[in-house]
């Protein structure tokens, strides 16, 4: 069970979930599609918990069931970046390219 699992299974929407933790929807989206980790202070941590209505294993396997999901996906567009070349006439050229991580 992932973390969008977990809110569904509270019947929950994410602006409901984002709406009781006082944090924006978007930031819900990001812990369910694995771009980022829910970082908390104690008490919102109890809060998820009783929100979500999970224990505490089950959150931290469907976070990182969250985040393993995320590197399974396709990695996102190229990024560019523009590179001076004194060969084009002080033209700068851009060019494709793939971080580290391929996002």
């Amino acid at each position: 069970m992932d973390m969008e699992a977990l809110r569904e299974r509270a019947r929950l929407t994410r602006a409901e979930v984002a709406d009781r933790l006082g944090i924006s929807e978007t930031s819900v989206r990001n812990w369910e599609t694995g771009r980022t980790e829910p970082t908390m202070t104690p008490q919102k941590y109890l809060e998820i918990l009783d929100i979500l209505k999970c224990t505490p294993e089950e959150l931290a396997v469907a976070s990182d069931k969250s985040i393993s999901q995320r590197h399974k996906r396709k990695p996102g567009r190229p990024r560019k970046t523009i590179e001076n070349n004194d060969n084009n006439n002080g033209v700068s050229e851009i060019k494709s390219t793939e971080s580290a991580t391929g996002h």
